[in-house]
């Protein structure tokens, strides 16, 4: 029975494990695994062993993506559509033969954010070899605006990237105690429409797998504190106070004067 193929639009992550026991047309020691797409998507692929390279290539022979890891981990990734792709991983010194090697693919998510936010649903395993743990998906920011970032993963870095390789917004939950603080008093973020990259850095001594939820939440006002009232405003309150309450007291006198009766005056004859 032969060995089944996965297929990448079905699965958040898998893995190939393997030895190049291959060679190439450049003589190089390569191994070579199928998967497939069963609907338009964008992935991750990433190779945790040093000196050897990645190519995925289509049905048609073209190389749609590459990377070459040279002293740690090497990722890329690729919009693909319905097809049968092929995974190229290939030693990058000659004479290195029957070397394995371990293959992560992942879907890329694309996160849609508008006004009132956006929720990020992740998991975050433990790292292989010289993997760094990082993980990369694309945020698409359709309505702009004040965001927080909350992070459900403790020790836990994230980074949101222009196109230009700019920082433009990033948080992380390295100290646990904070975690449960009240998203208005965490620091928040502005973000422009366009599309950006998200980075998330897990912890490397996860056990197993551990899901996470990364949510952005739209920044609210909060209503003005009430503030204590200062001396002077104290003074000239209960003076006005004073000043009301003696004008209705002269106002009571006046009107219980008008009903006694008179003074009559008389003319000298």
């Amino acid at each position: 029975m032969g060995v089944a193929i996965p297929n990448a639009s079905t699965m958040n992550w898998f893995q190939f494990r393997g030895i190049t026991n291959e060679l190439d047309s450049n003589l190089a020691s390569t191994d070579y695994r199928q998967f497939t797409v069963s609907k338009t998507g964008e992935f991750n692929f990433k190779i945790a062993d040093i000196n050897t390279n990645i190519k995925i290539v289509d049905q048609n022979n073209k190389v749609v993506a590459e990377a070459k890891a040279k002293n740690e981990a090497a990722e890329t990734s690729a919009k693909l559509g319905p097809g049968t792709y092929t995974a190229v991983i290939s030693q990058a010194v000659r004479g290195v033969n029957e070397r394995e090697y371990t293959l992560d693919i992942t879907e890329r998510q694309n996160i849609m954010m508008v006004g009132t936010g956006a929720q990020m649903k992740g998991i975050a395993r433990a790292v292989v070899g010289n993997d760094s743990g990082v993980q990369k998906h694309t945020l698409t920011v359709a309505q702009g605006g004040e965001f927080v970032g909350n992070m459900s993963l403790p020790y836990t870095r994230w980074a949101l990237m222009s196109k230009e390789g700019k920082v433009v917004a990033s948080g992380d939950t390295m100290d646990p105690a904070k975690s449960g603080e009240d998203m208005l008093k965490k620091p928040s973020f502005k973000v422009e429409p366009g599309q950006y990259e998200l980075v998330i850095v897990p912890p490397k001594n996860v056990v197993g797998e551990i899901p996470y939820q990364l949510n952005f939440v739209q920044k609210v006002a909060k209503a003005p504190e009430s503030t204590e009232e200062r001396p002077f405003d104290k003074i000239m309150r209960e003076r006005e106070a004073r000043l009301k309450q003696w004008a209705a007291e002269d106002a009571n006198k006046s009107s219980s004067t008008s009903k006694t009766t008179p003074y009559k005056m008389s003319l000298l004859a």
